[in-house]
């Protein structure tokens, strides 16, 4: 299916475990998701909180739970984070953030998982190719590669390239507006070096087929030729009627109803070939969300 005409975009983020357990100094225990930082050293983020009543009118948290991280208990101390609003929070620490997360952070699984994240899913939900820190949510179209199938691809003469998009938890938001034109993703932070920008550029003038694995990477892709910015952050919404200048063919996972996901594929392809693709998945049994499978969509190509 790959050959020497082709160019395959990978999305090189790393996930952080960004979901770790506060108390109030009343005793009330609180779920914390990082959302985006909004600080020069990394210590000040936007979050989600779960009960986020609890936040209102409080100034401190401790972090408490260590039963699911990803480094032992004698890895940190008992942090304190100051509650800026309810929407804000700043670690109170001389660590960088990474040291901090492995003492007390797990794993952010999607919502639809209902279990606790689990030691298998340091590596598990997380691309073999991940690079570059910062992502709360894996581009999971890419967990099926593995080094053996890269090395496949780069074999038969495919070029593989990487750019980075920090996935949020935007990504699973549903869409709750009446006309999905409405409906507004969280800006996510991306960057991509202008040596593999402009590899892509040319690739594409000398007629090759770019190949994104993922929406976030097809997003990227398509926010940069957009904006002609490198760097900073992608709000891009896509929906039918959207022209797509750079991605000719998408790798994706198969996704939920009312969501950004799958107006991106209806608008990529139009809607009554996604609906046949789906009802062959659910005919055959295929495995939807984070940890199932994949379906291959191309754009007429020549």
């Amino acid at each position: 299916m790959l050959g020497e005409n082709d160019v395959l975009v990978l999305n090189n983020t790393k996930v952080i475990p960004a979901r770790f357990y506060a108390k109030t100094e009343n005793n009330k225990e609180i779920e914390i998701l990082l959302v985006s930082p909004v600080s020069p050293d990394n210590l000040t983020w936007k979050i989600l909180a779960s009960p986020k009543k609890h936040l209102h009118a409080v100034e401190t948290l401790h972090a408490t739970s260590l039963r699911h991280a990803t480094s032992p208990p004698h890895a940190t101390s008992l942090l304190s984070i100051n509650v800026i609003d309810p929407d804000t929070i700043r670690l109170n620490s001389y660590n960088d953030l990474q040291i901090i997360l492995n003492g007390i952070g797990t794993m952010p699984l999607p919502p639809y998982i209902k279990r606790k994240s689990e030691t298998i899913d340091v590596d598990r939900y997380q691309t073999i190719f991940a690079k570059e820190s910062g992502a709360v949510a894996a581009p999971t179209a890419a967990l099926h590669f593995t080094k053996e199938l890269l090395n496949k691809i780069q074999n038969r003469g495919t070029e593989i390239l990487y750019i980075t998009l920090h996935v949020g938890p935007g990504t699973f938001l549903p869409i709750r507006t009446n006309d999905i034109r409405e409906h507004k993703l969280l800006p996510e932070r991306y960057y991509t070096d202008k040596e593999v920008w402009e590899k892509i550029l040319q690739a594409k003038k000398n007629k090759k087929r770019i190949i994104a694995c993922g929406t976030t990477t097809a997003r990227t892709l398509e926010y940069i030729a957009l904006s002609d910015k490198l760097s900073g952050l992608n709000g891009l919404y896509i929906t039918p009627g959207f022209e797509f200048k750079i991605v000719d063919s998408l790798i994706t996972n198969f996704h939920l109803p009312k969501t950004s996901l799958l107006v991106l594929i209806s608008s990529f392809i139009e809607w009554k070939s996604v609906k046949k693709i789906y009802d062959e998945a659910i005919k055959e049994k295929y495995r939807f969300f984070s940890y199932g499978d994949a379906v291959f969509v191309s754009l007429q190509f020549t």
